[in-house]
């Protein structure tokens, strides 16, 4: 009894807090701070570092943040709990972004559609109503799945932002992104309040269209109630994945704590894409960046991969 309650006992402790990552450790560490960072390893402190793998469509990120048990030990700006759904209730900013992004990833890519959605004079909605602006977002879906209906198409997926600025500086207006089974024109057609709009079918670059993504959900003054993007039902969510070791390459040798890795990526920038090309020798490494705060001297490192393609006999990249 006393060996069983004392084995509930040493997991208790081991239970680590969740937090911010991203707000705790916001100071960007550039490659000319490199050669500073031995006053920053000079801490002997036992770290424990996390490792969170996003796949979205043929975009992974990487994320690596250390975790720690009690919250007093984190940056007073990272104190805040964040789940990885936050941002479906549109809580913040960033949040949205990465959501929005990974959401798009995940569902849409060359070939389908993207689209901005103005208004004229005569059917502005009016100034703050984002109901008023929302309905006219559900007629033209409810539009667009009449057409596909009638050419034999399931219903679409979409995901939608709406734009505005309550002082008229930006005058209303919609993104949307739609799969590309209907032709532009029809897709134009279908909407019925205002005739300069911009259709044009997507086209991944490194960065799948993460670029895309952030462009529209760019608008940081909301109102707390208000939600601005949405989309159909049924869409994938990206796949998350947390692990605390990795093998120095994939299949090859023993596995090793995160933390191990660290140091070496932080200290030389230059081997973040080394490593990554051997614990996933699908992608291709984009791009990386290191932040760390001055509370603790601990680091947070995202990086950017994109699944590798090859051309086929027209020039023309395609799958692996």
């Amino acid at each position: 009894m006393k060996q069983k309650e004392k084995g509930k006992k040493k997991r208790k402790g081991m239970q680590y807090v969740p937090y911010d990552y991203e707000a705790a450790f916001r100071e960007q560490l550039t490659m000319m701070q490199e050669w500073s960072l031995d006053n920053m390893f000079a801490h002997d402190r036992k770290v424990r570092y996390t490792l969170k793998e996003i796949k979205a469509g043929d975009q992974f990120e990487v994320e690596i943040y250390p975790q720690f048990r009690k919250m007093s030990e984190v940056p007073k700006e990272g104190q805040k709990v964040v789940k990885d759904n936050r941002a479906q209730s549109n809580l913040n900013d960033k949040n949205a972004r990465k959501f929005v992004e990974r959401k798009v990833n995940a569902n849409f890519g060359d070939g389908d559609i993207w689209m901005t959605a103005t208004y004229d004079d005569d059917h502005l909605p009016p100034d703050g109503d984002m109901d008023a602006a929302n309905r006219d977002m559900v007629n033209f879906i409810s539009r667009i799945n009449y057409q596909r209906k009638k050419r034999g198409l399931p219903k679409a997926k979409w995901i939608y932002v709406t734009e505005y600025d309550k002082d008229a500086a930006i005058r209303w207006h919609h993104h949307i992104i739609m799969d590309g089974e209907l032709d532009m024109d029809v897709v134009e057609q279908c909407w019925k309040k205002g005739r300069r709009n911009e259709v044009r079918r997507l086209k991944r670059d490194d960065n799948g269209l993460s670029g895309l993504a952030n462009y529209i959900v760019k608008q940081k003054d909301r109102l707390k109630s208000e939600k601005r993007w949405h989309c159909s039902r049924g869409l994938r969510n990206p796949d998350i994945r947390v692990v605390h070791s990795k093998q120095p390459e994939k299949g090859q040798g023993n596995y090793k704590p995160v933390g191990k890795y660290v140091d070496q990526m932080v200290k030389n920038q230059n081997t973040i894409g080394e490593i990554l090309a051997k614990w996933y020798t699908e992608y291709d490494f984009t791009n990386a960046q290191v932040c760390y705060n001055d509370f603790n001297y601990m680091f947070y490192i995202h990086a950017r991969m994109r699944r590798k393609r090859e051309a086929d006999e027209d020039g023309k990249e395609k799958k692996t």
